[in-house]
């Protein structure tokens, strides 16, 4: 709380805003997916894990990114022990797309499917475990509507009919918005995955979406909120700071000084550990490492740049969240 309100004395502290479940949590405590991103019960005992096991002062959920889309009406794999749910089709992927439908109101939105499940989950945890930092994500609606009608047509589209993709966005906006909004009621961060990677949107184009984007952040209430983008940012970087996160959550490439230079005096930065070759391919010493030089370098929370791989063991875990010892 402190290092997200600029008022903390001493190192960094460890955390994970990022996905958490491991194999070896999984294994720890018996609760797995597929049923930790469907059952309640086992979705909080999982995501409990990294406090009970490896002494994080953070709790994550969910675990996955597709409870929108399929509330929605967008076609789901469940998903098994290894992987987690995604999303396989949409009604309404075609190569060239109109305007959106009118979908359910916001309200039955949130009242049922994993939507409430996970409203329900950030409630328990809230009251239950009250000395633990909660972070609850949510998908922009960028990303959102590229579930509905398939990001390659969407790319595409941003050229031939840039004014259905903006349709599309606006369109399910308020659906994040109140998603957003009634997570932040329990938790005391929202993590919203941003669709703004350069590999995907030209930085020329992604101008016509941070509205709708910021108008998630703006729905939060009561509650820090991080804007996490899964890719290269660059020439996008400041725009991003402006959509009004309390804090950012972008790779760093290696070199965390040269991002905290950039932006640490514009927002807190949250990261500098690469999560596949820091914390699943390397050693503890290799985790420590990273950690201590972006704590070094300045940024204000230290954790995985992204989603911890499943395969990530505990002995690493272990090593980020002790970095300071």
């Amino acid at each position: 709380m402190d290092a997200m309100n600029r008022e903390n004395k001493g190192s960094a502290p460890p955390a994970l805003f990022s996905q958490t479940g491991t194999f070896e949590q999984m294994a720890a405590c018996g609760s797995k997916w597929p049923e930790a991103n469907y059952e309640e019960d086992a979705m909080i005992d999982l995501a409990l894990q990294p406090s009970k096991l490896l002494g994080f002062a953070t709790v994550r959920i969910p675990f996955d990114l597709t409870s929108a889309a399929e509330r929605l009406g967008c076609e789901i794999q469940k998903g098994t022990e290894r992987i987690p749910p995604s999303v396989t089709g949409s009604p309404w992927v075609s190569e060239s797309f109109d305007v959106p439908p009118e979908f359910m109101s916001t309200d039955e939105f949130l009242s049922g499917g994993r939507c409430a499940t996970y409203i329900r989950a950030a409630e328990r945890i809230s009251k239950e475990h009250p000395d633990l930092f909660l972070t609850s994500s949510v998908i922009g609606p960028l990303e959102l509507a590229m579930y509905f009608v398939g990001m390659e047509n969407f790319v595409m589209n941003m050229f031939m009919n840039p004014e259905a993709c903006e349709a599309w966005v606006a369109r399910v906006t308020p659906y994040q918005c109140e998603y957003a909004r009634a997570l932040s009621e329990h938790s005391d961060n929202i993590f919203v995955i941003t669709e703004a990677a350069e590999e995907i949107i030209p930085p020329d184009f992604i101008d016509a979406y941070l509205p709708y984007e910021k108008e998630v952040f703006s729905a939060v209430k009561d509650s820090f909120s991080t804007v996490h983008v899964c890719g290269e940012t660059d020439n996008v970087l400041e725009k991003l700071v402006d959509l009004g996160a309390t804090a950012l959550s972008v790779l760093s490439n290696g070199d965390p000084k040269k991002l905290y230079d950039r932006l640490g005096d514009k927002v807190i930065l949250a990261g500098g550990v690469d999560p596949v070759t820091g914390l699943m391919q390397g050693t503890p010493d290799d985790v420590r490492r990273s950690a201590k030089e972006a704590a070094d370098a300045g940024f204000h929370v230290i954790m995985p740049e992204c989603g911890v791989p499943p395969q990530t063991t505990n002995a690493n875990l272990e090593a980020l969240s002790r970095y300071r010892d």
